[in-house]
């Protein structure tokens, strides 16, 4: 499933939130199987790629007219407390462009896991506790915390997302999604933004991404 993620141009900049903040070490180690923040980025990019438990399905390296992005399905891996069918993870930089004068360029870097389950009544009901408590869990040292419901999306017949965020004056740099899709595939993503500066990620987002992902991230599912 390819991340075709569409980024609105008027939104501006959310502050980073300090990379040394122990917080998103412990929310990395419980939802994503190589952390980010340990060491230098191109090291955690390396060791994405190279993972064993990891297929690769498909590779786009950075250019002059593409962005750097990695999908796969991992083998085992599943963090989440409900059976999976499948986890998906994807690695990738999403662009957007600030209008002024002179129109500025900013990136930053997505990495998210997704779950898919089997679609029955009783799986939903569980993925629907299970959404409530990684969120819950979340907010312990995110305080600031927004839902909306996810309506009126093409190919979505019901959902929810949550962002996250220090306070409501900066961008959140995590987000979780549940989502059943009209075919009636069932799915549970974690999404963590962060931008990499001298080689270090640093947790990071945009404002506005409550909107962002209303309107952007579900077309994805096709």
């Amino acid at each position: 499933m390819r991340y075709l993620l569409i980024l609105i141009c008027s939104f501006a900049l959310g502050s980073p939130i300090a990379a040394q903040d122990q917080f998103f070490y412990t929310v990395v180690k419980d939802y994503f199987r190589v952390n980010p923040f340990t060491g230098q980025f191109s090291a955690f990019v390396n060791a994405v790629k190279t993972d064993p438990g990891l297929t690769i399905t498909r590779t786009v390296n950075k250019t002059d007219t593409s962005l750097f992005s990695i999908e796969g399905d991992y083998q085992s891996f599943n963090p989440f407390s409900i059976r999976a069918n499948k986890v998906e993870m994807t690695l990738g930089e999403k662009q957007r462009v600030l209008q002024g004068r002179r129109p500025i360029a900013d990136t930053i870097m997505l990495y998210e896991i997704t779950g898919f389950f089997d679609s029955t009544a009783q799986t939903v009901k569980a993925l629907k506790k299970e959404y409530k408590r990684i969120n819950n869990k979340i907010k312990r040292d995110l305080a600031a915390q927004s839902e909306a419901p996810l309506t009126n999306i093409r190919g979505i017949r019901e959902g929810a997302i949550t962002n996250h965020a220090k306070n409501s004056n900066l961008a959140p740099p995590i987000s979780v999604i549940w989502f059943v899709k009209d075919d009636g595939q069932l799915g549970l993503l974690v999404a963590l933004r962060m931008k990499y500066i001298n080689n270090r990620a640093v947790p990071s987002g945009f404002l506005a991404d409550n909107l962002y992902f209303y309107r952007n991230i579900l077309p994805m599912f096709r």
